[in-house]
């Protein structure tokens, strides 16, 4: 398994099917493996010349359910999926080829929006909430997303579930710009997204974080572009524009 790559997530993942094609067309393989199943797979030793992962192999993470099942589980299951969350965390840490992404000493980075990225514009900074009835704003302006990833105007998510909400300004635009490694793509091809020189600052942006695979998305006016939304796990929409530039970027990446 030395010359694959081996892709770990949900066995529907769209991005990662794609990538999976885009590697058998350049002549090479891709193992499939759920997190539990991957976990298995490696040995962790720590010796005098230092950590050693086996075996040492190119990576792709995307989001994988670890712990669906646990209210029905018993104690000994419950253990033994920590377990192997912990050694997958490891070695995914640890091994010397390439992992995009790879996890952090704090663990993985999950989606942030303005208010974590510290790029709030003034007067739009987030409020969170465990419901959005609790949030008592008229203005039609205010937009949030909740913890099922809804995003909307704030009178049409659901009651109920947290949520992060911020006045929005109507008159932007919106850019995506997705991130891998040193490379940037933007998805449109609107003049202002080199004016605020949003490939540059994307990559800036989640060099800083640690981030190697993201997709940024930016509000955009005449004056100002301000960074909304981070995501390390970018899904089919987000690529949508730019799925050869960044199947090139990732295989390259991955194999180098």
């Amino acid at each position: 398994m030395t010359n694959d790559v081996l892709i770990v997530g949900r066995p529907g993942d769209a991005v990662a099917r794609r990538l999976e094609r885009a590697l058998t067309a350049r002549g090479h393989t891709a193992t499939w493996l759920d997190g539990p199943t991957a976990a298995r797979l490696f040995t962790i030793r720590v010796t005098a010349a230092g950590n050693q992962v086996e075996p040492d192999l190119p990576i792709f993470i995307r989001p994988m359910p670890w712990w669906g099942a646990d209210a029905e589980a018993t104690a000994d299951a419950r253990f033994l999926r920590n377990e192997c969350h912990a050694t997958f965390q490891a070695a995914a840490a640890l091994c010397r080829r390439p992992v995009i992404n790879r996890p952090k000493a704090n663990g993985p980075v999950y989606r942030l929006t303005a208010g974590s990225l510290g790029t709030e514009a003034a007067g739009r900074s987030e409020i969170h909430a465990s419901g959005p009835e609790q949030i008592v704003e008229d203005d039609s302006s205010f937009w949030g997303e909740n913890a099922e990833y809804r995003l909307g105007a704030l009178a049409t998510l659901p009651p109920g579930v947290p949520v992060r909400a911020r006045r929005v300004d109507v008159a932007a635009g919106y850019e995506i710009v997705t991130v891998v490694g040193a490379q940037a793509f933007p998805a449109t091809r609107d003049a202002r997204s080199a004016a605020h020189d949003l490939a540059a600052r994307s990559i800036g942006l989640a060099s800083r974080l640690g981030v190697h695979f993201a997709a940024v998305t930016w509000a955009v006016t005449d004056d100002t572009a301000e960074a909304v939304r981070l995501n390390p796990y970018p899904d089919e929409t987000e690529l949508r524009y730019r799925w050869a530039d960044v199947l090139d970027a990732l295989c390259r990446d991955l194999l180098v």
